[in-house]
């Protein structure tokens, strides 16, 4: 597939196969390809800029799950001395899952993508996660740079570009993972200089500091549970897409946790949840900041 004419959101990372246990469903997946699988669906222009996909099977099948999902793959490199990253999920009945991968460690990044930053007179939204290392900081560096306004998730470790980002997304798990400020939670986030950095928490919904202020969110109520898998990922993607539209913080927040909700009504971290189906929810539960 051709890459898109026009480029509203870039989203840099990871894609891999999903395989799920006890389904045996295989599906698209990887922190990248979650959050651009979902803005497609809404009709947003997104450049995928992925991992490369190996030769092995693995990479045959997740070719054709990218195609099917109507992402193009034109930053996604074929490189046949990859290994296609694959991770085992296994789903319990309650919708929480425990994950096992293999090629991860050996992922080939894909380049930095410069031109997307500049080709364009109006900047595109940038999005980027650390887990491909260097380049991953160096992609978003460089989209600062260039004037894109960056959503960074997961990047508390790095204060270079917390200093950059527009907004920074993290959660318990990734300051665990990563590393990063320590404390109670209200303490994390002052502990952000990002102009916006949020805090999420689960069930229990997050925390977030914009200039000084701080505020609290309720998450909001999961129904028909099916997966988890990629929740952080979808509301990743209810931020980049609230951003586009130009929403205030407060509209922001409904959105992007409504998504995460419901998101996990569904198996796999690439789905793509109608917009009516969000806004449903948010109709019914209006009051998610206290």
């Amino acid at each position: 597939m051709n890459a898109p004419d026009r480029v509203d959101i870039v989203v840099y990372g990871t894609v891999a196969l999903d395989r799920f246990s006890p389904s045996g469903r295989e599906l698209p997946g990887g922190e990248a390809l979650n959050t651009a699988c979902l803005l497609a669906g809404w009709g947003v222009s997104v450049a995928l800029v992925g991992t490369a996909i190996g030769r092995d099977p693995e990479g045959v099948r997740l070719r054709d799950l990218i195609e099917a999902t109507g992402l193009s793959r034109a930053f996604i490199p074929d490189d046949p001395d990859a290994v296609t990253p694959v991770c085992d999920i296994v789903v319990s009945p309650n919708g929480e899952r425990t994950m096992s991968g293999r090629g991860f460690a050996q992922a080939i990044a894909p380049p930095v993508p410069e031109a997307l930053f500049t080709s364009r007179p109006i900047r595109p939204i940038v999005a980027v996660d650390p887990n491909l290392g260097l380049q991953a900081t160096q992609t978003a560096l460089a989209a600062a740079q260039a004037g894109c306004p960056l959503i960074a998730m997961d990047f508390a470790h790095q204060p270079d570009v917390v200093a950059v980002a527009e907004v920074l997304q993290c959660s318990l798990e990734s300051l665990r993972r990563f590393g990063g400020p320590t404390g109670e939670p209200e303490e994390i986030v002052a502990a952000l200089p990002a102009r916006t950095a949020l805090l999420t928490l689960g069930a229990e919904g997050g925390i977030v500091q914009t200039q000084g202020r701080i505020t609290r969110y309720r998450a909001y109520p999961l129904t028909d549970v099916c997966d988890t898998t990629g929740a952080g990922d979808a509301f990743r993607a209810g931020l980049c897409y609230s951003r586009l539209q130009n929403w205030p913080l407060e509209r922001t927040l409904y959105f992007a946790s409504a998504t995460a909700a419901c998101h996990c009504r569904r198996l796999g971290g690439a789905s793509q949840v109608p917009l009516e189906e969000i806004h449903d929810l948010m109709a019914k539960n209006p009051v998610i900041i206290f």
